[in-house]
């Protein structure tokens, strides 16, 4: 039984991820902690924090991680096979049913895709900006870098902005 609650809550986090990596945060929250309580607010921050560390999609990372935690080795191949099969059969079927329309058809099917996009990437910023955002110091840094990103040097080497951010951030927060 348990199995197959990860296999259909796995396959409907691969199904709902369209934009994905954060876009589907708040869906991957929502089916891991509200819909079947596999984990906490907290557990599913830690689970977040390492799925971001550890190479890979995050819904792959947190399907495996959790998969394994409730039904061992199979849990966690469930899991992961569940949130990479199920879309990927879509993909199939809609790329199939594309390939039958005009290059408007498709055109216009990816135009209406935007705005659920953008809808998910909103969702999945709110939260994190309230808690990233709860003081004054991470509001100047996160100003100051959005600023640093008009200079032509930090457009050119993204790697020198990181560095720099992150020595403001010791500066500020150590």
């Amino acid at each position: 039984m348990e199995l197959l609650k990860l296999a259909w809550g796995f396959a409907q986090v691969g199904i709902g991820a369209f934009g994905g990596g954060i876009s589907t945060l708040p869906l991957i929250r929502h089916i891991l902690v509200d819909n079947y309580g596999w984990l906490s607010l907290d557990g599913f921050d830690q689970v977040l924090a390492l799925a971001q560390v550890t190479p890979g999609p995050i819904a792959v990372n947190a399907a495996t991680f959790v998969g394994f935690q409730r039904a061992g080795l199979t849990g966690a191949t469930v899991a992961t096979l569940s949130v990479v099969v199920a879309p990927l059969l879509i993909v199939i079927a809609v790329s199939a049913l594309l390939q039958c329309g005009s290059k408007d058809c498709m055109d216009r099917f990816r135009n209406a895709l935007r705005p659920t996009v953008a809808a998910l990437l909103t969702l999945a910023f709110l939260p994190l900006a309230r808690t990233a955002f709860s003081g004054i110091g991470t509001i100047v840094l996160f100003a100051a870098g959005i600023g640093a990103l008009n200079l032509r040097f930090f457009r050119e080497n993204p790697p020198a902005l990181f560095l720099l951010s992150g020595l403001a951030g010791l500066v500020l927060f150590l």
